[in-house]
């Protein structure tokens, strides 16, 4: 029957001692044990930073390979942690992990640094070769070390601005701009500069604004604002720089486009005189005198009151006003639009149009129109007596009516010629009239009103028989060319 020698594994652990292994002599039988038996233990604190741990089986055969492990724990803060094993005699080293660095049967494995309570754990895989009793040791050293962070961080400076894309000539306009640490260290004396472009200017005129910002921590921002009013047209950029004493500059822009947004509206008639209840036609003109698009343009035609709108195409009509809407116009464009208002009553009336847009731009113009009435002339010429004898008088009466409604007539002359056969009764004429051979005269009427009527008279002698025709001749400021009646008389 085949017999099996067995080792009897004794491991030790120690500060600064050197492992060894021997193999003494052991009574030769069966031993109860092999690699899987009970594994024995042994534990060292080796100093206040450090303690090792070994642990071996306590039984192996001869040929086996075994392994044991070597655990080094730190209680402080250590560094080069120095842990050595010898294989012992009689064993031949397999294999250990970490890799071990050799110095004979000496192992040695460093590791540069442990944190409190961290372990390194070494597994060390031997054959053993002879029977007997094999004793290893395994030592330990460290150095104690104190240890401080100190974060070494780099300031960096962000910059954003905004303003504006379009704002026009004349008109007020802000900047906004935000500097802002994004580094890891304190941003130390940090300014902010906005040089202005010709075509703004700040406050007092100026063309340069400076922001003292302080330090900024890591994260933090600061935001200023810039006012300006344009001064110019065109395209500009403003351009804003942020410094620091420990970090690199940075820039910002932020283009503008100034423009000039006008409107102009404009407004004239051909019809600047008519008669009543005719319409007068009103040529209405806007006009974006910019180079700017404008919005909510409202153009309206406000009738003068007495007058009324008869036609407005395209608008709104309410009582006298007419209202026409444009969402956009355009830098340079023009519409245009007519307007016919009538008046129904005598008079010089002026109407006015009107041009509003949402961004506040106004403007207006006017036209006017004078609507004449119209006069109706009624004239009456009769002899009082008729037929008459030779040496016998008839009395001649003039009356002229104004029959029209609303306009008066006048400079109205009356003018009476005489026939061969009748001659004018000295001092009969009436309201101051006079002869100048066969014709009569009076004086000029300026006004007659509505509705009124003049009346002249004269008397005459019948000197000589026959069919005597009379005649009267009436004229005013719009028939100049006078209006004739005559009156037959008979006389025997």
């Amino acid at each position: 029957m085949k017999m099996t020698k067995y080792i009897r594994i004794a491991p030790f652990v120690g500060l600064m001692f050197l492992a060894a292994c021997s193999s003494t002599n052991a009574p030769h039988g069966k031993v109860t044990g092999t690699e899987g038996s009970p594994a024995d233990s042994s534990t060292t604190k080796l100093s206040q930073y450090v303690t090792l741990s070994k642990n071996a089986p306590t039984l192996v055969g001869v040929g086996d390979t075994f392994s044991y492990e070597l655990i080094a724990t730190a209680h402080a803060e250590v560094s080069d942690v120095i842990v050595a094993d010898e294989v012992p005699e009689g064993c031949s080293l397999v294999s250990s992990e970490p890799e071990a660095t050799k110095q004979g049967k000496k192992l040695v494995w460093k590791f540069e640094n442990m944190s409190p309570e961290s372990s390194r754990t070494i597994r060390v895989t031997v054959k053993a070769e002879s029977e007997g009793q094999l004793q290893h040791c395994a030592t330990a050293t460290a150095l104690p070390q104190v240890c401080i962070s100190t974060m070494v961080g780099k300031a960096q400076l962000a910059l954003k601005k905004t303003g504006p894309p379009v704002v026009q000539l004349g008109q007020d306009a802000t900047y906004n701009i935000t500097v802002e640490n994004t580094g890891n260290a304190p941003a130390r004396n940090v300014v902010v500069t906005d040089t202005l472009p010709d075509g703004l200017r700040g406050a007092e005129d100026k063309t340069e604004v400076s922001f003292p910002i302080g330090d900024l921590a890591p994260g933090a921002s600061k935001a200023v604002t810039v006012p300006v009013k344009a001064t110019k047209r065109g395209k500009v950029m403003n351009t804003a720089v942020a410094v620091a004493g420990n970090a690199a500059k940075v820039v910002a822009e932020a283009p503008t486009s100034i423009m000039l947004a006008g409107v102009k509206i404009t407004k004239g008639t051909k019809d600047t005189e008519l008669f009543i209840n005719r319409a007068a036609a009103y040529d209405i003109e806007v006009s974006n005198t910019g180079d700017s698009p404008v919005s909510g343009v409202v153009v309206t035609e406000q009738a003068a009151q007495g007058t009324i709108i008869a036609t407005a195409e395209g608008a709104t009509v309410n009582g006298t006003t007419a209202t026409w809407n444009i969402p956009t116009l355009n830098g340079g464009e023009k519409q245009n639009f007519v307007a016919k208002v009538v008046s129904k009553t005598p008079g010089t009336f002026t109407d006015v149009a009107s041009v509003t847009t949402a961004e506040g731009l106004k403007d207006s113009a006017q036209a006017v129109t004078t609507w004449k009435g119209v006069t109706g002339m009624l004239v009456e010429f009769m002899d009082e007596t008729d037929p008459i004898q030779v040496g016998e008088t008839t009395k001649f009466t003039v009356r002229v009516t104004n029959q029209g409604s609303s306009l008066d007539l006048a400079h109205l002359n009356i003018s009476a010629a005489l026939p061969a056969e009748l001659e004018l009764v000295a001092g009969t004429c009436s309201d101051e009239g006079s002869i100048d051979g066969r014709k009569i005269s009076w004086p000029l009427i300026a006004t007659v009103g509505p509705k009124a009527s003049v009346i002249r008279t004269y008397i005459v002698k019948a000197v000589k028989s026959g069919d005597a025709r009379s005649t009267v001749t009436i004229s005013d400021s719009t028939r100049v060319k006078g209006v004739q009646q005559s009156e037959s008389t008979t006389i025997y």
